[in-house]
């Protein structure tokens, strides 16, 4: 048997994404969940932003933006960052977040983030009251700590990156699990 409620904002996991905007002089933070890869290649990352934030038109006005994946040990900065308009708070100072300097873009990245993704705006659209923004990633930064091989991108250990998830529809923050398979490969036991 299932309950039933009609349309609802619900899924999850998601990851608790932290999305800078402006440049290393001023810069603004914001906390969203709505967050997903979109394509490999070029890989691409499609973020959903309110309308009536300060931080969509920062995206539309310079074009760029860096997503930066929240710890459950930021997971005070990381909510603050997100019920705080950015029109008023420099998040930064306010949160004790640390800016770095992009490689690429002028928006910076956070430091205690252990992912961070520079990203340039390819695509915008407008779904119901929410601006759907597409970057295309053009640099990725990862804590050295948290690869077990430095050279390979891939082998960064999630436990050790501790990211913050967020449980839409519940409004609850959690962290990963252990791991219980490994994809692309567990299902290979179903084939005939």
């Amino acid at each position: 048997m299932k309950t039933t409620f009609g349309p609802k904002k619900i899924m999850f996991p998601c990851p608790a994404a932290l999305i800078v905007t402006g440049n290393m002089e001023k810069a603004n933070i914001a906390t969203i969940a709505w967050v997903s890869l979109l394509t490999s290649s070029p890989p691409t990352i499609g973020i959903s932003v309110g309308q009536r934030g300060f931080t969509s038109g920062e995206i539309k006005k310079n074009g760029e933006f860096t997503v930066n994946i929240a710890t459950v040990d930021i997971m005070v900065e990381a909510d603050f960052c997100g019920i705080t308009s950015g029109r008023d708070v420099d998040k930064f100072r306010e949160a004790g977040l640390t800016k770095m300097e992009s490689k690429i873009v002028s928006a910076p990245i956070i430091k205690e983030c252990p992912l961070n993704l520079e990203c340039k705006l390819t695509g915008t659209g407008l779904f119901g009251s929410t601006n759907h923004f597409v970057g295309e990633i053009v640099e990725t930064h990862i804590d050295t700590d948290k690869l077990r091989d430095q050279g390979d991108y891939t082998s960064f250990d999630t436990e050790a990156m501790n990211p913050l998830i967020y449980i839409g529809g519940a409004r609850e923050y959690r962290k990963v699990g252990e791991k219980t398979g490994d994809a692309y490969k567990i299902g290979e036991r179903l084939k005939r």
